[in-house]
């Protein structure tokens, strides 16, 4: 995404570093002209040797920064926050350190009223929102949120320039019996309302970037995939 922040403050430093390139030919010389003209000639060879500079490094690390929400969704257990976390790694080892959004940390900072559809779907809403915030300004955003509405993900794409969807399909037999939290057997024996995938619907991505099952893909193949998908 175009940042004019970062746009201005490559123009102002450009600037300070021809005014510091100008004095310091001027000092060597004493010739006016030939300094100001130094400053000019200097400042455009730097412009355009920073470009293939950065091209250059971008084939020589294979990885160019390209701004994108990531969204994880599914069911709870089915591995969603594993992949967010080592995908994160994923991108640091790149020299990229993403912005990750997550279900469990995310309701600390921005608290959901309720867990019946209108409460849910607004919450997310809130999160879409933030997240296409933090893309606009040059991050890579992961999100980790079970998110069961097809239309309100859909809106959030909508918020998005890159939206990569990702969705973790793993079974919810799997997902039960990994329990971590225990909210499954709570949710089953009737002591959690508007649980999704036992009281409440989950509706799955139709035509998702990514679909991944965690009971057969391995963590890192899952990360391999969405890497992948994210940079095209």
């Amino acid at each position: 995404m175009f940042n004019k922040l970062k746009l201005i403050k490559a123009v102002v430093y450009r600037c300070y570093s021809s005014i510091i390139t100008f004095l310091i030919a001027f000092i060597l010389t004493r010739n006016l002209v030939a300094s100001i003209s130094i400053g000019i000639i200097d400042s455009i060879i730097k412009i355009f040797s920073y470009y293939f500079f950065d091209e250059m490094w971008a084939r020589l690390t294979g990885y160019k920064t390209r701004p994108a929400v990531i969204f994880l969704t599914g069911l709870s257990g089915s591995g969603k926050t594993t992949i967010a976390k080592a995908l994160v790694e994923r991108y640091k080892k790149k020299g990229i350190t993403p912005v990750l959004l997550d279900g469990d940390e995310i309701r600390k900072v921005i608290h959901q009223t309720g867990f019946d559809e209108e409460s849910r779907k607004k919450h997310n809403l809130n999160v879409g929102y933030m997240a296409s915030l933090l893309e606009s300004q040059g991050n890579v955003v992961i999100v980790s949120l079970i998110s069961p509405y097809a239309d309100i993900r859909n809106e959030i794409r909508g918020m998005c320039k890159k939206f990569v969807e990702v969705h973790v399909s793993t079974d919810i037999k799997v997902c039960i019996e990994r329990d971590p939290k225990g909210l499954y057997a709570k949710a089953i024996a009737g002591e959690i309302k508007d649980f999704t995938g036992i009281s409440a619907p989950y509706y799955a991505p139709e035509n998702p970037e990514v679909l991944l099952d965690t009971a057969i893909v391995s963590i890192a193949n899952c990360t391999d995939k969405i890497f992948k998908a994210a940079n095209k």
